[in-house]
């Protein structure tokens, strides 16, 4: 019998294709049957919408497969993925499926449809993947011969449809050292050593990195260099009792010296402690805290990064913790304090970095990093990590409960404390390390 598609429309007119299955139930209910021959596709449309003609669509999306002979399909492949068939959603002209969620192996932009004797029909049609979803890297300073990791999504790389890599200088990579669809690593070239995004392009799109830069060079707070960050020395902490110590003995390739908390005898069990506590109180100690001009020790750092956006920046560090000396106790509170309170007598004491008000603070919220919580122990693997904490995630008081005083203008970032202690979580004693580099406030988009 000749199929004629003018019938099909004129018949889909009267009810929606929505509700085609259902018929399907009514009017042949436990009279399924396979049917001989080979299926005939004619086109494709979207389940609500007779009329959306589609040659393409989205994983997991449900479309509609409209032609002759329908039923004489027992398997169906998008590409080289199986499709479930549901026999209450096929008729002789129309076949409810679903886009298999899993991704293609090898795309052929093409369905595959198998009757009962193994006999093949194909019909063009496209599996829609999103551009590669560019998430963080496992550490944003890598040196050339070293190996970086991009952590996403849809990072595909076929044979006939390359992967590339572009780094901020233009340098194309190709040969990766790992891939999955989740995360690949490289070989960082000779050279390759400027600032900036990175970008990924796949058979699926092109995607530059919005959430973090190869070998960041913004915002920097603190780099503990000489001439760089906060201060005139570029090790920049400023209040009392710091017993930070600095080296470039194993440190970042390229960025110098790196400050490092606890020298792996002192014990912490979450509790204060000030032998892990690093200040960067704003001002100076004449009485006349905002009165200084940018480069001098302690400027406040609204002065000099722009902070106009908070909401859509993040908190970022490197962070190295060797397994000698694991972190189990107490979590990273990350405060701000704002020009209003290093304007006054706050801004030479510890109120900012309690609580409440009835124990003498300021509620003021703060970000919370403890990734030891679900462990029980965490270090960092004797490798450098990146650490970020989005502004947006700056919503604690230091016992973990909600805070009451948010983050709410630029005046806001004056001042900043870095101290592993209390946080609402209980852990074990231990005598942590803590190596920290490159203290910066950055777009997070």
């Amino acid at each position: 019998m000749k199929f004629n598609i003018k019938n099909i429309v004129r018949s889909a007119s009267l009810m929606s294709l929505a509700t085609l299955s259902l018929v399907a139930c009514e009017d042949e209910p436990d009279k399924y049957e396979v049917a001989g021959g080979n299926p005939e596709v004619i086109y494709v449309c979207m389940p609500t919408n007779k009329d959306s003609l589609i040659t393409s669509a989205f994983t997991n999306n449900r479309v509609v497969l409209i032609g002759n002979n329908l039923r004489s399909i027992t398997k169906l492949f998008f590409n080289d993925q199986e499709a479930v068939l549901n026999s209450s959603l096929i008729t002789d002209h129309a076949l409810f499926v679903t886009v298999p969620r899993s991704l293609p192996n090898n795309p052929t932009d093409k369905i595959y449809m198998y009757n009962e004797d193994g006999n093949v029909t194909e019909y063009p049609f496209t599996v829609d993947i999103a551009a590669p979803l560019l998430a963080s890297m496992d550490c944003e300073y890598v040196a050339p011969g070293e190996v970086a990791t991009i952590n996403g999504d849809y990072l595909l790389s076929y044979d006939n449809f390359p992967m590339v890599i572009t780094m901020p200088d233009g340098t194309q990579i190709t040969d990766f050292k790992s891939l999955s669809q989740t995360s690949v690593s490289f070989v960082v070239p000779d050279g390759c050593t400027q600032s900036g995004p990175i970008t990924v392009t796949s058979k699926y799109g092109t995607s530059k990195s919005t959430k973090f830069n190869f070998n960041d060079a913004r915002g920097i707070m603190a780099d503990f260099n000489a001439g760089g960050g906060v201060s005139s020395n570029g090790k920049a902490p400023q209040g009392w009792n710091i017993s930070a110590t600095y080296s470039s003995e194993g440190g970042i390739a390229g960025c110098g010296e790196y400050c490092q908390l606890g020298d792996g005898s002192t014990t912490t069990d979450g509790s204060w402690n000030e032998a892990f506590k690093l200040p960067f109180w704003a001002g100076r100690w004449d009485g006349n805290p905002m009165g200084i001009e940018p480069g001098q020790a302690g400027t406040p750092f609204c002065n000099f990064i722009d902070f106009s956006d908070f909401a859509n920046m993040a908190l970022k560090f490197e962070l190295y913790i060797p397994k000698s000396n694991p972190w189990s106790a107490g979590a990273m509170q990350l405060v701000f304090t704002s020009s209003d309170v290093a304007a006054n007598d706050s801004w030479q004491n510890n109120k900012y970095i309690h609580t409440t008000k009835e124990d003498g603070g300021l509620d003021l919220c703060r970000g919370l990093y403890r990734p030891w919580e679900t462990t029980g122990s965490f270090d960092t693997g004797d490798e450098w990590i990146t650490v970020t904490v989005p502004f947006s995630e700056f919503v604690y008081n230091a016992d973990g409960t909600k805070g009451s005083v948010p983050l709410s203008s630029p005046n806001d970032f004056a001042t900043f404390v870095l101290w592993p202690w209390s946080g609402g979580v209980e852990g074990t004693e231990c005598t942590p390390i803590f190596r920290i580099d490159n203290i910066r406030a950055v777009p997070y988009k």
